[in-house]
């Protein structure tokens, strides 16, 4: 029995919440797994995890061997990583999360060109719009449009997103055109979930800034539900301009107080665990992202 691929069977069962998507994960059977477990727990002497038919959960002894499991499977993968570097290779498995929109309308082109660069690595892409603790979910890489927070992750800004307000040009003829920020408490407003300031828009042109507390019929964390609402004539949106730009040119949507954008701007974040040395895959996929995603984020 390989002690790594016990320790690996034992993090990917949490992570998991049961054998069998520890199985899938690693490509082995459910039995193998059993077996993993259960050399640890004799090598150990305790029950690791409280098992149902359906699920397991990590005792405490279980959530002990877990935080050195992560230690030093992480420490295993360094030395890898340092082995393959010596022979100028970037290899092995890499896991990304980030927002769905952006993902898919501007991840998703850049990827093969990293790929092509890099093909030894496994990059595996996972798109949501929920704010997932990176450890938990056992992420490398995470990709997160926002105002960072006090965090434990290390954290490096990859570029600048722009957001301004839009609507479709039926809405704006039916209910008038805002010609400053306040006089948008007049209207209704579609929000994005996912912010720090609630439904307050901070807007700025120039050396003016402007704070208002907005209100509306819709708010979501979903960047495509709030556009489509918007092109339907729901209200007026607060978006980055890569999710607005194709509606714009096909006339969907039409800017609305132009010179004014969100103040401060927001901005995509890569992050990724604070550890002694950033993997070389990780640090591969951020310098390449900051050397693509402005001239791709321009193209939007």
């Amino acid at each position: 029995m390989d002690r790594l691929d016990a320790l690996r069977a034992l993090v990917l069962s949490k992570q998991c919440g049961s054998f069998a998507g520890a199985a899938r994960a690693l490509g082995v059977t459910r039995s193998q797994i059993s077996k993993l477990i259960a050399s640890l727990e004799a090598d150990y002497g305790g029950a690791l995890f409280a098992r149902t038919t359906r699920s397991v959960a990590l005792t405490s002894a279980g959530a002990t061997l877990h935080s050195y499991a992560l230690e030093l499977l992480a420490i295993d993968a360094e030395a890898r990583e340092a082995m393959a570097a010596l022979q100028g290779m970037v290899a092995g498995p890499l896991r990304v999360n980030a927002p769905m929109s952006f993902g898919q309308l501007v991840l998703a082109p850049l990827l093969p060109g990293f790929l092509a660069l890099h093909p030894q690595i496994e990059l595996r892409v996972e798109l949501n719009d929920r704010l997932l603790d990176p450890f938990e979910h056992g992420f490398d890489l995470t990709l997160r449009i926002a105002e960072l927070e006090d965090s434990s992750l290390a954290a490096r800004r990859l570029c600048g997103v722009p957001r301004a307000i839009y609507a479709a040009p039926g809405y704006l003829q039916a209910q008038g055109v805002p010609d400053s920020p306040q006089a948008l408490k007049a209207h209704r407003c579609l929000n994005y979930a996912h912010t720090n300031t609630g439904h307050v828009w901070r807007l700025g042109r120039g050396g003016e800034k402007a704070h208002v507390a907005v209100g509306g019929p819709l708010c979501s964390n979903n960047g495509e539900v709030l556009l489509e609402a918007a092109m339907a004539g729901a209200g007026l949106i607060l978006q980055p301009a890569f999710l607005a730009a194709g509606h714009l040119a096909s006339g969907r949507l039409v800017p609305v107080l132009a010179q004014w954008q969100e103040s401060p701007e927001i901005a995509l974040y890569a992050l990724y665990p604070a550890t002694r040395r950033v993997p070389v895959a990780v640090r591969a996929l951020i310098d390449y992202l900051v050397a693509t995603l402005p001239q791709a984020m321009a193209a939007t």
